[in-house]
């Protein structure tokens, strides 16, 4: 297998990581402050089936993409890829159900959620099935896209935090807007990159 080292490629593991504390921060203020949509009041447990295991999932799921861990521990790496999935099942679908049921921006977020959730949750399925039928390389890229899109909460986060501050002082409605805009954003953005590492990679594998 080729191996890929470019500087870019060299910071990938610090921007994943910097990203996965970011949405682990996330994770924290949210239990240490009360939350601003009414429905994560509304619906405390699943809220917290989505909210606790979304943090171990973004501690966790980076390691399983190391080379040098899987092979110093490839059963490690096959029970955690369980465990992880399992998580995955569940962080998506209570995603979903906040996203379809208590959306804080409406429609367009219902639209935008239920969409990359399931993205997300088809994604983790498919990996799952391929290293099920020893499909190595498609169940990297499937367990890759599903990661790409948890990671996105991080993101969305480091836009809209500083689009809240540099409006200032904002209304409910544009409170929403940003919100939506900047998981819209995040979502895309991510995949993106997500799948043209995944082509590249598979080009040089090749």
């Amino acid at each position: 297998m080729l191996k890929i080292r470019t500087p870019s490629t060299a910071a990938l593991p610090f921007i994943i990581g910097f990203l996965a504390l970011s949405g682990i921060g996330g994770s924290i203020f949210f239990f240490t402050h009360e939350p601003n949509n009414q429905g994560f009041i509304d619906y405390p447990n699943i809220t917290n089936f989505h909210v606790i295991p979304g943090a171990i999932y973004l501690v966790l799921a980076p390691f399983q993409f190391s080379a040098t861990l899987r092979k110093r521990s490839l059963n490690t790496h096959r029970f955690a890829g369980r465990v992880l999935s399992a998580i995955g099942l569940v962080v998506g679908a209570t995603a979903l159900f906040l996203g379809l049921i208590v959306p804080y921006s409406g429609v367009s977020e219902q639209l935008v959620i239920g969409f990359f959730g399931v993205l997300f949750l088809f994604s983790i399925v498919r990996g799952f099935l391929y290293i099920r039928s020893k499909e190595i390389a498609l169940h990297r890229e499937w367990m890759m896209r599903a990661f790409a899109i948890g990671l996105s909460i991080a993101t969305m986060r480091l836009i809209f935090i500083p689009a809240l501050i540099i409006v200032g002082n904002p209304t409910r409605q544009e409170t929403e807007m940003l919100s939506i805009i900047a998981f819209t954003i995040a979502f895309v953005l991510h995949c993106s990159i997500a799948e043209i590492w995944i082509r590249t990679t598979r080009k040089a594998i090749a």
